[in-house]
């Protein structure tokens, strides 16, 4: 698609992410609007084997659709870690089109502590239907309880739980059994405010295909896709600080403008939404400064507040055929006749997420043999200071097969069957980390620290979570039996100081980031407004997941979207001209 140098548009959305297509989908309603949609990676994720097929997803990671940015994962005084590649998606659908898939909401109790930024419209009652516009739900062999149609009625995005692969019946059997032997629930629902136990995931998959954000802009006469560009800096008025549109670089290293003849929407995800802002002229001023850029709008909080899961995986070697790594991960008869089913009819293991249960325990006896954390509670007015309205500690990814996107550092072995699990902390209490700038040229990365630990309390909860999983695994009823060794080496569960040294070594993102244009009541305590307008700029809106204030318990996908649809109905309440 080619776009004329100077051309203009009534909305111009920056980014054709997650959250950015959706907002363009909405905008597109009435027909007689134009909508500009400008995408640094490919437009054609639709038709994009690689990114359709779900098996592939951990093969996707570095590739060419990936930002696989250069990241501080810990900077404290005792220890730092710098990491490459931190993925994230870069092609139309953003990273919908790379994460994997799965649909979960979150706890009420962590959407109500959003009050403070947002006042009692950003709060889960008032969020609910947004949280479920974006989808629907398809349970097409009436598996699941029927009243689970109500999380996604009439969306452009089809969801499923995942296919249950009948390779994988005894995993899922015996895995059921050890968590009951634990003592926490297994639910169904984890769709309604409390997410407690262990449940069938949910997934951005149907019929076997990736379902990304991609597919809310495909066939729209309305929306205009400039791919393979970047954006250089928005076209800000300094007269009366209004955007009126934004400058992008081609591959060829032409620059081209678009202007927006009502706004401008920001939707570049976590790491491009802030450094675009500041190259723009908003953000810190002291950072601003350091580059010789002009200040708009002296915005503090533009790239602060990075927030982030951390987690660390680790992997269980298991008796034969209990894994999936000999169908999909090694050259032989069992994964030719996995290809060719898939080939034929996007059937089998490669249409799935491979992970088909996923757990939420709360952990309070583990927590409460550290003195630390008694100490921390006692200071907290007696509430757990990580989840004090009933939230889950953890999120826990039980995948049958080795896991290269949640095992960084040790190699695929090439042979025996494997598990990966990822402990993935969902309310850390340590300070968010930053996005700065590099140097004021916008093709070079921002600097990013995700600031991991900066809380010591972070690494004696995810101690805890290993210890909590392996007794599902390894002492749990039934489970324990098919458990053969650890890969590459066992984990030193009884020694702390051990233990505080693993999780530094072998944490990782669990691809959660968000907050970094938080969502606030005005310019000292955040970046956006209620309605995810720039503080101080006329005809600017983030609609990301940079505007969300709280992390969510679980994987952020379902926010990104429900910001979206809040923020596009934020828009068309301002433009009632156009949208009745």
């Amino acid at each position: 698609m080619t776009v004329q140098d100077g051309a203009r548009f009534d909305f111009i959305v920056v980014g054709g992410g997650t959250a950015g297509n959706i907002v363009a989908c909405r905008l597109a309603e009435n027909p007689n609007a134009r909508i500009l949609v400008v995408e640094a990676g490919i437009g054609s994720s639709k038709d994009n084997e690689e990114i359709r097929t779900p098996g592939l997803a951990m093969e996707i990671r570095g590739s060419q659709y990936d930002w696989a940015y250069k990241t501080t994962m810990v900077k404290r005084d005792d220890y730092e870690r710098i990491e490459k590649p931190n993925t994230r998606g870069k092609a139309l659908g953003g990273s919908s089109s790379l994460n994997y898939f799965s649909w979960v909401p979150g706890s009420k109790g962590t959407f109500d502590m959003w009050e403070e930024y947002g006042g009692k419209e950003w709060t889960w009652d008032p969020l609910v239907p947004y949280l479920r516009k974006s989808v629907t739900y398809h349970d097409d062999a009436g598996l699941y309880p029927p009243e689970l149609k109500k999380i996604g009625t009439g969306g452009p995005i089809p969801i499923a739980h995942a296919d249950l692969m009948p390779e994988m019946k005894g995993f899922r059997d015996l895995l059921t059994k050890a968590w009951e032997s634990t003592g926490e629930p297994i639910t169904e629902n984890i769709f309604d405010g409390e997410m407690r136990g262990l449940a069938h995931s949910v997934n951005t998959i149907y019929k076997g295909r990736r379902s990304g954000s991609f597919l809310a802009v495909a066939d729209k006469p309305n929306i205009t896709i400039l791919p393979e560009v970047y954006s250089k800096r928005l076209i800000i008025d300094d007269a009366d600080r209004t955007a009126k549109g934004v400058t992008v670089i081609t591959g060829s290293g032409q620059e081209l403008s678009f202007y927006a003849t009502r706004e401008v929407i920001v939707s570049q995800g976590v790491f491009e939404t802030p450094k675009l802002l500041m190259l723009s002229g908003i953000g810190p001023a002291p950072e601003l400064a350091k580059h010789n850029i002009p200040v708009i709008i002296d915005s503090r909080h533009v790239g602060q507040h990075l927030l982030d899961h951390p987690g660390v995986p680790f992997v269980l070697r298991l008796k034969d055929s209990f894994s999936m790594d000999s169908h999909v991960l090694r050259k032989g008869s069992l994964q030719n006749q996995v290809l060719a089913a898939y080939s034929k009819s996007h059937a089998g293991p490669m249409g799935s997420p491979f992970l088909e249960m996923i757990g939420f325990p709360r952990i309070d006896k583990y927590l409460e043999k550290s003195p630390e954390y008694r100490e921390a509670k006692a200071a907290n007015g007696g509430l757990d200071p990580f989840c004090p309205y009933g939230q889950p500690h953890f999120e826990l990814d039980f995948i049958p097969l080795f896991g290269s996107a949640f095992q960084w550092h040790f190699p695929h072995p090439s042979k025996g069957s494997y598990m990966t699990v990822m402990v993935d902390l969902v309310r850390p209490v340590s300070e968010g980390g930053e996005v700065t700038l590099n140097s004021a040229d916008p093709l070079q990365q921002a600097n990013i620290n995700l600031n991991y630990f900066n809380n010591d309390l972070d690494i004696i909860a995810i101690r805890e979570g290993i210890r909590f999983a392996y007794d599902v695994l390894k002492n749990g009823e039934g489970f324990k039996h098919i458990v053969e060794d650890e890969y590459p080496w066992d984990m030193p569960l009884d020694d702390d100081e051990a233990m505080k040294r693993t999780v530094l070594d072998r944490s990782q993102t669990s691809f959660h980031p968000c907050g970094t244009a938080r969502l606030s009541k005005n310019i000292q305590q955040g970046v956006v407004d209620p309605s995810l307008k720039v503080h101080g700029v006329k005809n600017l809106r983030v609609i990301d997941a940079s505007v969300i204030p709280v992390i969510p318990d679980c994987r952020i996908q379902n926010s990104v979207y429900m910001v979206a649809e809040k923020g596009a109905d934020a828009i068309k309440s301002d433009h009632k001209d156009f949208y009745n």
